[in-house]
């Protein structure tokens, strides 16, 4: 039995990684010096072999190249019994007629397979922990190496945001996906935090509060400043309007930010200095629920 060995290139020495989840299937990147036998989505943080997270152009890439090293195998072998023909001449038994057969080699040239193309990341980090380098596009949880969650995840993940606003077209409808993109990290770090089987909506702040009643004995909202706490009710009630509400402040917002009644049936403003203040007063929160 004849085995090939196939090499998958790298783009500047990282790996591309596809998440084998279902309902995640994200690409990723992981250095060829980080690479181990199993490796975590920086995602949903799921655990698998090696050999289960190729990307679909990996794989079509190398079904390209063991065609090609089959065929090859394939032609050279009858080749070798054409030139085998050339040693000798074929004589018809008793009879006087020889018959004389020449054969031309003509050895098989594998054509050429060009290299699956790697998608474009925004992010390379190198963990803290592991100290094993990856790449990321947008919001991620964890080290795929180490399953490390740590600060510099959050302040990472800020970085993406900030610069998603920087280089868009339209910034408010990029604020938008910011504030909802900064309650989901908030949302993803608590349920990681969350060890009971108790079900919390971490979508919102007053569920917030008993969780980490429950689970640290503390409220740590209540060491914020009024400034903070304001800033916080803001984030989470204006993604909720932009989620459900196209944005139109109600009844329900103000039940929750009180302080915004002059902007009942108006379209709630968002900013990036906002945003940047909720960020930091979540990153306070985050360090005291170790």
């Amino acid at each position: 039995m004849n085995t090939f060995k196939i090499s998958i290139p790298t783009d500047n020495g990282f790996f591309g990684r596809q998440c084998n989840n279902p309902s995640c299937k994200r690409y990723f990147k992981v250095h060829q010096d980080s690479l181990k036998e199993k490796a975590y989505c920086p995602y949903c943080g799921q655990l698998f072999n090696k050999d289960e997270l190729w990307t679909l152009e990996q794989l079509n890439f190398a079904t390209e190249k063991v065609k090609e090293e089959s065929l090859k195998h394939i032609l050279d072998e009858f080749d070798k019994i054409g030139q085998s023909f050339n040693r000798g001449n074929i004589a018809g038994g008793k009879s006087p007629l020889k018959v004389s057969v020449s054969y031309k080699s003509n050895p098989y040239v594998k054509k050429y397979i060009p290299p699956p193309s790697e998608k474009n990341v925004d992010t390379e980090i190198v963990c803290s922990s592991c100290k094993a380098k990856f790449q990321v596009y947008g919001i991620f949880g964890y080290c795929p190496v180490c399953k490390c969650e740590n600060i510099l995840i959050y302040d990472t993940n800020i970085k993406i945001i900030l610069k998603g606003i920087a280089h868009s077209d339209d910034k408010n409808r990029q604020l938008r996906h910011t504030y909802n993109d900064l309650v989901s990290t908030f949302e993803d770090f608590c349920k990681r935090k969350n060890k009971s089987k108790k079900k919390y909506n971490f979508q919102n702040l007053q569920s917030i509060r008993l969780f980490f009643n429950n689970r640290y004995g503390e409220n740590f909202l209540e060491s914020l400043s009024k400034e903070e706490d304001l800033c916080l009710r803001r984030i989470f009630q204006k993604r909720h309007l932009y989620q459900h509400n196209k944005g139109i402040v109600d009844q329900e917002y103000l039940r929750v930010v009180p302080e915004d009644v002059s902007m009942l049936t108006k379209l709630a403003p968002l900013s990036v200095e906002e945003f940047k203040l909720g960020a930091d007063v979540i990153r306070k929160i985050l360090l005291r629920a170790k």
